[in-house]
């Protein structure tokens, strides 16, 4: 290789260069220079490197390649460009640091290597990478210098960007209790980054000794050999590694942790290193034995609950069974749960109603817990009576997910309380009818006792005793009778009651007739229908007695019917309605100088004060007669 210095012009060929300028190329023609240079130009510029060459003792700069695309300035601009100049184009922040190294390097000619960031002609910033060589003279001093500049940008951005990501991530690892390691297999060192001192208890300085074979010790005896071969398996293998397993702190206390790592392998295969992930995960497991255990009570609970807890999804078919569904339906949960049998199908079909609307109740008002008792069909067909409390699960928008409850079996209380029923029945039948027989014990002896007496009033004093007593023996009669202890017929026994006063009353000699007009299906309590039964007795004795003289016609009246309120909405509703009874006669009529509210007749008292005790009001009518009436409490249904 021969050295020459050759001057060539580039007006059209190398356009980078300044024309008449000189630049030093080997080669073995200046034909071969001339297309090395062209080549050299050509790679500079679209490679986006950009070349300097100063010529250090004349002063004097020449700059090639991508000039434009690194600065923004085109060729004319930059050329004038020296040094000094250069400098001011440095970024403030690295500017001190690049012209102290310039400095030194063009008095040592010691070579620079450096990356910081340059102005362009927008003000923006490129990050260049720059290397440049120094020629120096026999006694060391540089006289030239040539140099390269790349655009580093895009990738200094990129490294920035990962080292932010990894910042991050390892921020992220810290807060979440995370620790992460890397392992180099070639000589088992590992790094660690993360929560280390909080998951570990060492120290990063201490936790950096470790090496992976002293990390075996670390592991709990009981679980060493098959974490260790699983691992050494994964570094052969390379396929990832997954363990959960007790570790040794530096407290000597055992931590619970959760390990994967994923392994990187080289071009024939083998494994170079590896990248995991450590957690301690010590309150997870606690919390999932504590899961366990309670899910474990729950099943003993189940097994041992005379009953059923169960889940249903929107449309309440059953998703979840547990408990005693063969002892109450007979039919397996399985059996329920794939769908082959419906749940209302399980229901007594008197019972359905209620139930399908106690569903729509739990869809329409999600916060509500119904508690209802029905009746189920057993699979052997049989009738069990069960008790359940059902609500619904919502999401975080309050809509239905799902509904859960649990169905208790009460058959045993039923028939309890039934039995119960029946026997208080029994009782109540007895206790009326041994006040029936008293009472009538008692009519019979006012009767015999009467006929000792000729005086008339005082007979007629034992007959209204005795009717008195009749009027309320032949109320626990039909209580005796009848199948409700605490309602009467009040219809049928008025009818009975006036027959048997006027059978009391001899009336041979009168021809009285009896009108009644008493409406159908009138019940009333025991209470309110005893002082009825003697009040009904006194007004139509009373009739009997003194309306009609002997040899004379006549008629009573008795009407019983219902008043009822005036509803707009339910024009037949008889709610809150009240009773009216009227009684009357056609006869002498009420003396008009006499207050029936204030006799001495004791059987008008009676009637003031049994009128009064029902809450009702009577009012006295003396036209064409005597007409009493008598408004009283509420239907009894």
């Amino acid at each position: 290789m021969i050295k020459e210095e050759i001057e060539i012009s580039l007006k059209s060929r190398v356009p980078e260069l300044t024309p008449g300028k000189k630049l030093i190329f080997f080669g073995n023609s200046p034909e071969q220079i001339l297309q090395m240079a062209e080549r050299y130009c050509f790679f500079a510029e679209k490679t986006g490197r950009m070349f300097v060459d100063a010529d250090l003792e004349k002063r004097e700069i020449y700059w090639a390649g991508a000039i434009r695309d690194v600065t923004g300035y085109d060729n004319e601009e930059f050329k004038k460009i020296y040094l000094e100049d250069f400098k001011e184009f440095l970024h403030t922040e690295d500017r001190k640091r690049i012209s102290r190294i310039i400095d030194y390097s063009l008095e040592t000619g010691e070579g620079i290597n450096e990356e910081y960031r340059l102005r362009r002609k927008d003000g923006s910033y490129v990050h260049l990478e720059n290397s440049v060589i120094f020629l120096k003279r026999e006694r060391g001093r540089p006289y030239r210098a040539l140099g390269i500049f790349i655009d580093m940008t895009e990738k200094v951005l990129s490294r920035q960007k990962l080292k932010r990501i990894e910042e991050k991530f390892l921020y992220i690892a810290e807060q979440t209790g995370q620790l992460i390691f890397d392992i180099d297999t070639m000589t088992n060192q590992v790094e660690w980054a993360g929560a280390i001192e909080e998951i570990t208890g060492f120290t990063p300085e201490e936790l950096s000794g470790f090496d992976l074979p002293s990390l075996m010790n670390r592991i709990h005896p009981e679980e060493i050999d098959n974490v260790w071969g699983s691992l050494e398996y994964s570094l052969k293998t390379g396929n990832k590694f997954y363990q959960e397993f007790w570790v040794r702190k530096k407290s000597g206390n055992y931590m619970y942790v959760e390990t994967s790592v994923v392994f990187l392998k080289g071009k024939e295969g083998q494994v170079y290193r590896a990248l995991g992930v450590v957690k301690n995960i010590t309150e997870r497991l606690q919390s999932q034995e504590k899961l366990q255990k309670s899910e474990e009570r729950f099943r003993t609970y189940m097994q041992n609950f005379k009953g059923v807890g169960f889940q249903l999804d929107r449309n309440f078919i059953p998703v979840m069974m547990q408990g005693a569904v063969e002892d109450i339906l007979g039919y397996s949960p399985e059996e329920i749960l794939c769908g082959n049998i419906q749940c209302i199908d399980l229901v007594h079909p008197e019972d359905r109603k209620e139930f399908l609307e106690n569903q729509i109740k739990l869809v329409e008002s999600p916060k509500m817990v119904i508690n209802h008792e029905y009746r189920v069909l057993h699979r052997e067909g049989t009738i069990r009576w069960v008790h359940e409390i059902i609500q619904s699960i919502c999401d975080s928008e309050g809509k239905n997910q799902l509904f859960q409850g649990f169905i208790h079996d009460i058959t045993d209380r039923k028939k309890a309380e039934e039995d119960l029923k029946k026997a208080e029945v029994i009782r109540k039948k007895e206790i009326h009818h041994r006040i029936k027989n008293n009472l009538q014990v008692i009519s019979s002896l006012l009767d015999l006792q009467a006929e000792k007496f000729s005086d008339r009033r005082v007979v007629e004093a034992f007959r209204e005793s005795q009717n008195r007593i009749i009027s309320m023996s032949m109320i626990h009669e039909e209580l005796y009778r009848s199948r409700d202890m605490e309602n009467l017929d009040f219809t049928a026994y008025v009818q009975k009651l006036i027959a048997e006063l006027f059978r009391s009353y001899k009336l041979e000699s009168r021809e009285i007739s009896l009108l009644m007009d008493i409406e159908k299906d009138i019940s009333l309590k025991v209470d309110t229908a005893i002082p009825m039964g003697i009040i009904i007795n006194e007004l139509v004795s009373n009739s009997l007695k003194h309306a009609f003289s002997e040899g004379t016609k006549g008629e009573i009246r008795i009407k019983l019917h219902r008043l009822r309120s005036h509803n707009p909405e339910n024009p037949e509703s008889s709610e809150n309605s009240r009773l009216l009874l009227v009684i009357s006669d056609n006869g002498s009529g009420f003396p008009e100088n006499i207050d029936f509210e204030n006799l001495n007749s004791l059987g008008l008292q009676l009637v003031n004060t049994l009128v009064e005790q029902i809450e009702g009001e009577i009012e006295l009518k003396r036209k064409q007669g005597t007409e009493f009436r008598i408004e009283f409490g509420k239907e009894e249904n």
